[in-house]
């Protein structure tokens, strides 16, 4: 019994992990300079603030590209879905590198309501970039087999 796992299926997916590292919290670092507070905790309040409202349109954006690069618009949704506690784990990562390590912050996480809001605003962005993708990929592929139609 072989175990093969293929890492080229998997390369869209870190490819997007790769942008919302670089670009997504580098875009919100850029804005923000140090000043972000707990704001790289709970995103929430990043994604729907004026001043950095871009954000949210970036991580649509990641979303979007990495569900209508994979051949299944399935894995596409479970992906987008996978993104979230990635994304979390980041801000946590994020959080530490700017303000010190502390471990109790992890559960203290979980107790509060932002922290909930911001998983629900994340599943909300992630499920309607993907869904949005899919459907985009969908149209698309009937409208390529409309020309070959027409062109026979």
């Amino acid at each position: 019994m072989k175990f093969k796992i293929e890492i080229g299926r998997q390369g869209n997916f870190l490819f997007a992990l790769l942008l919302i590292h670089f670009v997504f919290f580098g875009y919100i670092c850029n804005v923000y300079e140090k000043n972000v507070g707990d704001g790289v905790l709970f995103l929430y309040k990043i994604i729907f603030n004026p001043i950095s409202i871009l954000s949210g349109i970036i991580l649509f954006g990641i979303v979007f590209l990495m569900v209508i690069r994979e051949n299944f618009f399935e894995y596409g949704i479970r992906n987008s879905i996978w993104l979230i506690p990635f994304i979390i784990v980041m801000s946590w990562i994020w959080y530490w590198v700017l303000y010190g390590f502390d471990f109790g912050m992890i559960g203290l996480y979980f107790i509060r309501f932002e922290s909930y809001l911001t998983i629900l605003t994340l599943l909300g962005i992630n499920l309607l970039a993907a869904l949005t993708a899919s459907i985009a990929k969908e149209r698309y592929s009937r409208f390529i087999a409309q020309i070959k139609e027409i062109e026979t």
